[in-house]
């Protein structure tokens, strides 16, 4: 009798563990950002401030220039304060909305050093993104729960599915430390990169 529930007990961690080991090895840098991606973001997204810069192509030694930067990490919050800034479950539906730019900018794919580069805002949308916070007011914690009490049912109910903090966490945690970094930029004249790390 022990020696079957022995032999039991090994073909099963023997089936366990052949199942783990033929998995495929994810590559990171297709799961921060894909235009047609549907699924939640897996990695922390950061973005930093370098210098003036129109293309991401105009920005010189730009390792040591985000070795040095201020940055701000969204975590894994991107899509949480997508669905609120865009007041709809599919965040990627239209990729030129400031909303969405403002969070994941515009696609680019470059490798710095150990970090890969996937989005890119130009110094000139820094100045209408920031119009754009100023607008809604998200900028201060009244602007921001009017924007979150005018959700439409279905983005409600789909922070609640993904487990969203409450509007208040959600500001002080993210929405108030981005708009700070987005203001900051805008005085210094600085262009962002986003990276998932």
């Amino acid at each position: 009798m022990k020696q079957c529930l022995f032999l039991l007990f090994f073909a099963s961690v023997v089936f366990f563990l052949s199942a783990f080991s033929h998995q495929s090895k994810v590559n990171i840098s297709n799961h921060y950002y894909l235009k047609t991606k549907s699924q939640p973001l897996g990695i922390s997204i950061i973005l930093y401030r370098v210098g003036k810069a129109d293309r991401i192509e105009d920005l010189s030694n730009l390792e040591k220039e985000i070795d040095k930067s201020k940055s701000v990490n969204l975590y894994k919050m991107t899509e949480d304060l997508a669905i609120i800034f865009m007041n709809t479950v599919d965040t990627y539906s239209d990729t030129a909305a400031l909303p969405y730019k403002m969070l994941l900018g515009n696609y680019v794919e470059k490798q710095v050093g150990y970090r890969i580069i996937n989005g890119f805002i130009s110094t000139s949308e820094v100045v209408k993104i920031c119009n754009w916070i100023r607008e809604h007011k998200i900028n201060s914690f009244e602007g921001f729960s009017k924007m979150y009490d005018a959700l439409s049912q279905e983005a409600k109910q789909e922070l609640e599915d993904i487990g969203s903090g409450d509007k208040k966490s959600l500001f002080e945690g993210y929405v108030q430390p981005l708009t700070e970094f987005y203001f900051a930029a805008l005085k210094d004249n600085n262009a962002i990169v986003i990276c998932g790390e």
